[in-house]
């Protein structure tokens, strides 16, 4: 399982990779960069979801 700093890693580098995206797109005038760090910060929010989820959910015992 990982651990609370990393989770909240992986949630700061998605959410600093669409603010990147919508300063790029900003500045160039096109989709691509946001498209692209919206993908990153999906694949950074699946892990997150993904823990979190594992941690909740009931252990059961192998027989």
């Amino acid at each position: 399982m990982t651990a609370k700093p990393q989770l909240f890693r992986l949630y700061s580098v998605g959410l600093a990779c669409t603010l990147v995206g919508a300063w790029l797109t900003e500045v160039s005038g096109s989709l691509l960069p946001l498209a692209l760090c919206a993908s990153v910060t999906l694949m950074c929010t699946f892990q997150v979801v993904k823990s979190l989820r594992a941690k909740r959910a009931p252990h059961t015992g192998s027989r």
